[in-house]
């Protein structure tokens, strides 16, 4: 079968880029190896109880102010189910309690004062922050982790209590070891501008437009892909895997365990363990750079109880937990406080992660031990009590890691492509997609590029 582009993956990345192709008018096809489109975007029931409706089994919503996610829904026809959090507010577990979060950049209080009395860092801790915070630093040049910033500008207390969990809790990570450019994008503005850190902290939160920082979808981020798999169902084969890549004469032949698919253009938007394995006849260097991603193990639990059998008034998005603090969950999410649609008045719904690059205790546990440890520890820090049901949702290999640098590696991976594959791309999570936004913009972008002449 020949296309003018062959799209390899129908997660939100490959679903993007054909979705900008079909506003384009262009011919291509999109191969998906598994039964479903979505990749890391997935709905379904809570087995047992009376929700009556699905529940997100890993992302529920993307940032409002990176415009592409809200872009894609509005022209979907799905602009006024958008929705923002129904609250506002979150906590972290430390030292036995519950503690809200101040006003922050990514978990850089904005106002050490806002600390005084909170229980989240020590009196040392906060003037460490006072201290660096309104220090004159120089501006950072090129890239840095996470780490190696905000230690320096904010001190070690405020990394490991409020930015690691949040940053590390995002990715499945060690903010120690993020790439601040890749990862943490308005923290690394700040310090470019090198003198206060809190003060170029503050002039940013000052500087946002009004609007809700989150959107969602009522319904769930699924019915995002159900609308793309309609509109875009007669360009899309699913249960059919890249097995190999080939060229053929002045068009790229893309092999399946049946058949093969010719197009003058090939985006792939793959994990980039799979992407590699098809790179790599083709171009060694960048396939191997794509080979060396780490990926996370993750898996998601969501817990539907009676709201009255949780004694915590869950006022608030939910809680983040440090490494410090002893647990096995990372962060929990109060859904049916959060979002509008999840509340039925009657139920709770808890979606608790659990998973770091560096921390895979879960992958050793039975699923009813899972299970029976974060009800224990959901128990310790809401008041969990009574029966509850529970589904398990396991994302392995599912949330690629951005080490220092990793920006730099795409612009050569890129390069290596242009110059030894033209016509072949990647794109996708691994490369500058840390959210859903990024994904879809780079997807588009990649979609919208004009072919190049394969040589």
């Amino acid at each position: 079968m020949n296309a003018r582009t062959i799209i390899v993956g129908g997660g939100i990345s490959g679903l993007a880029a054909a979705h900008q192709l079909h506003q384009q008018d262009d011919d291509f096809v999109l191969l998906e190896a598994s039964r479903r489109l979505g990749g890391k975007i997935a709905s379904g029931p809570v087995q047992g109880c009376d929700l009556g409706f699905d529940v997100d089994c890993a992302a529920d919503g993307f940032l409002a102010r990176e415009p592409e996610m809200s872009d894609l829904c509005r022209e979907l026809g799905l602009g006024g189910d958008l929705v923002s959090p129904a609250c506002s507010g979150a906590f972290i577990w430390v030292n036995q309690a519950l503690r809200p979060i101040p006003a922050s950049v990514l978990g850089v209080p904005v106002d050490p004062d806002a600390l005084l009395g909170a229980g989240i860092v020590s009196d040392p801790g906060i003037a460490e922050l006072r201290a660096r915070g309104f220090a004159d630093h120089k501006a950072l040049v090129g890239d840095s982790t996470v780490g190696e910033v905000v230690r320096a500008r904010a001190g070690d207390e405020v990394f490991e209590r409020l930015v690691d969990p949040l940053l590390g809790g995002i990715n499945a990570g060690n903010a120690d070891n993020l790439s601040i450019c890749a990862g943490a994008v308005a923290l690394a503005d700040a310090a470019r501008k090198g003198g206060s850190f809190l003060e170029a902290l503050r002039a940013q939160r000052n500087s946002r437009a009004s609007g809700p920082v989150f959107h969602g979808v009522k319904g769930g981020t699924q019915r995002i892909i159900e609308a793309l798999q309609t509109e875009l169902n007669e360009q899309i084969i699913l249960e059919t895997p890249a097995v190999g890549l080939a060229q053929h004469g002045k068009l790229w032949r893309v092999a399946t365990p049946t058949s093969y698919f010719e197009a003058s253009r090939v985006i792939i938007t793959t994990p980039s363990f799979v992407s590699a394995k098809l790179l790599e006849p083709h171009c060694r260097e960048a396939a191997w750079m794509l080979s060396q991603l780490p990926y996370a193990d993750v898996a998601v639990l969501t817990f539907v109880v009676r709201r009255e059998h949780v004694s915590h008034n869950l006022n608030g998005a939910g809680f983040l937990v440090p490494r410090d603090q002893g647990m096995l969950m990372t962060a929990c999410s109060w859904s049916s406080s959060k979002w509008a649609h999840y509340n039925d008045g009657i139920h709770a719904i808890l979606r608790v992660s659990v998973g770091r690059i560096d921390d895979r205790r879960w992958l050793n546990l039975s699923e009813p031990k899972l299970v029976a440890t974060l009800r224990e520890e959901l128990a310790a820090t809401i008041g969990l009590a009574g029966p509850s049901h529970v589904r398990v949702t396991r994302w392995p290999q599912s949330l690629p890691q951005y080490f220092r640098d990793h920006l730099q590696r795409c612009d050569t991976i890129d390069t290596l492509l242009q110059r030894h594959t033209a016509g072949v791309s990647v794109s996708g999570a691994a490369l500058r997609g840390l959210g859903l936004p990024a994904c879809v913009r780079q997807a588009r972008q990649h979609a919208a590029q004009p072919q190049e002449a394969n040589p």
